[in-house]
């Protein structure tokens, strides 16, 4: 039986307790700048040696060890840093790398890549459009369109390579929440400039945000499930685990290219066999550097 070492952030810097005290957080009735603000007053009391990215509508940054660090500020925080470990192989390399998570998704592990200025935002919108229109064809990514207010969600890493640093609004195409309401059952698709979804069949034009609300709590997480199944579950700093191949490393150079899911059910609508779908989809990950690679913390 061969075995691979494994290492995680998490049980490193974050005791049971700190946890129990970070989950207590979310729960309190404050909003969320103030947990945000309570949840470093722990890290300073836990003496965790870290630096801060930037508090988020959910979720905050920090940096500890050069990785980044996403700690959930409410239950809606827990489910984007789930979803973002589900899609985060699917979207490689236009999204940061999620590395390891708890299986409730209150403390998640990224690569750090260095934010957009303004200017970078202009000078890559070309390649940004290129980017929105290869994920496109099998999801859906709000809040990282072509537009200003949306500059500080991309960022470079340092082989000047672009990509996403919040993916928390991603869904698979396969929702059949993004099926339009007119007769005829259009797939939404995005605009130009990837802000507003709009049916290639009606015309209608509807914000993502509007969208968005469609999914109930419930959808989400039948589609998310357990993430432990995405990868090694550790239960301490350092682990010696059994190899299991399909959480090890693979050649990106090799992926099978298929029809994406849009083209699938065009096809099938053109053939008159087009249903709306149920909100089944799913996925697994894993990844090809960094020490922690291809983690889950249990």
């Amino acid at each position: 039986m061969a075995t691979v070492r494994k290492r995680s952030l998490i049980k490193k810097y974050f005791s049971n307790e700190l946890y129990i005290e970070l989950l207590k957080s979310t729960k309190v009735d404050v909003d969320n700048n103030t947990r945000a603000l309570y949840q470093r007053k722990l890290l300073d009391k836990y003496n965790i040696p870290w630096t801060p990215l930037g508090v988020g509508t959910n979720r905050q940054g920090i940096m500890i060890e050069g990785y980044a660090v996403k700690l959930a500020l409410d239950m809606a925080g827990c489910i984007d840093s789930r979803r973002e470990m589900l899609y985060t192989k699917d979207l490689q390399p236009y999204v940061v790398k999620t590395y390891e998570s708890t299986p409730d998704g209150l403390i998640s592990v990224s690569e750090y890549v260095s934010i957009f200025e303004r200017s970078d935002f202009n000078r890559y919108q070309e390649e940004i459009r290129k980017i929105l229109e290869e994920i496109s064809d099998n999801f859906l990514i709000g809040d990282v369109g072509i537009s200003p207010k949306n500059y500080v969600n991309w960022g470079i890493r340092t082989n000047g390579q672009i990509c996403i640093l919040d993916f928390a609004y991603i869904y698979n195409t396969t929702f059949g929440t993004f099926i339009c309401s007119c007769p005829d059952q259009g797939i939404l698709r995005y605009d130009k400039d990837f802000n507003d979804l709009v049916c290639p069949i009606c015309g209608k034009k509807m914000p993502f945000r509007v969208v968005r609300r469609r999914i109930t709590k419930s959808a989400q997480e039948e589609e998310i499930g357990d993430i432990r199944r995405l990868g090694y579950n550790l239960y301490k700093e350092v682990n010696d685990v059994e190899k299991i191949d399909k959480f090890e490393p693979v050649n990106p150079n090799k992926k099978e290219k298929k029809d994406s899911h849009y083209k699938q059910k065009m096809k099938e609508y053109k053939l008159g066999e087009f249903k709306v779908l149920e909100d089944k989809p799913g996925s697994e990950w894993d990844y090809p550097d960094a020490q922690n690679k291809n983690l889950i913390n249990k």
